[in-house]
């Protein structure tokens, strides 16, 4: 069971106040205390929770306070609860958001990525393009399979931009061909972004440019 002081802090955090200045906010104050919760065994109760927890706002806080831990501890749990959350929601903008917390957190290779593979193919770009950056960080080639898949795909500059960012963090020298052929492209962000993934790929593998 969630501890009443991580209740109210979900409480704070979902707090509407329309005629409030963002900074001045109880939600705003209430997010930045949710981004130094560091305790492991709250990783635990937040799975127990959003197992069960009916409103989507409070939800919603729940998903990133579990990103926020995965930042500094149980990465793989962490992520193993986003992961699972996914086919749970059908708010575009909360699986979008539950995707944006899974980008910034490490994924060892023993969690499951694949149900966010299709999320590939979502025509909801705010979903695609959330579901390219998802891969970063984790530790599997099936993922650079994947996100490879896309760039050879599609013909949309920002999932190629997506794709460049994701593949400069986890990819191998596989997936250099394909990232090269926008080392051209007349989008600046596109040629800038294949640029800095191949550099960084480059660099990973200690091969000389």
């Amino acid at each position: 069971m969630l501890r009443k002081s991580l209740i109210a802090l979900i409480d704070r955090m979902c707090r509407e106040e329309p005629n409030v200045n963002s900074d001045n906010s109880v939600s705003w104050h209430a997010y930045r205390e949710a981004e130094q919760l560091s305790d492991p065994s709250m990783v635990d109760e937040f799975s127990e929770f959003l197992n069960t927890e009916k409103e989507k706002k409070r939800r919603a806080a729940a998903y990133f306070i579990v990103g926020k831990l995965g930042l500094k501890c149980r990465s793989a749990d962490c992520a193993r609860i986003l992961i699972g959350a996914i086919s749970r929601e059908k708010d575009r903008y909360i699986v979008s958001s539950i995707l944006d917390r899974l980008a910034a957190i490490e994924k060892p290779r023993e969690v499951d990525l694949s149900p966010i593979f299709p999320l590939l193919k979502e025509s909801k770009w705010i979903v695609r393009q959330s579901a390219i950056g998802a891969l970063a960080k984790s530790d599997s080639s099936e993922a650079e399979v994947e996100v490879i898949a896309v760039l050879i795909a599609t013909s949309d500059p920002n999932d190629i931009i997506c794709c460049n960012q994701t593949l400069g963090e986890i990819g191998s020298m596989d997936a250099i061909p394909h990232i090269e052929k926008n080392l051209t492209s007349r989008k600046r962000d596109v040629k800038y972004t294949a640029n800095y993934a191949v550099q960084s790929i480059m660099a990973r593998h200690g091969v000389q440019p």
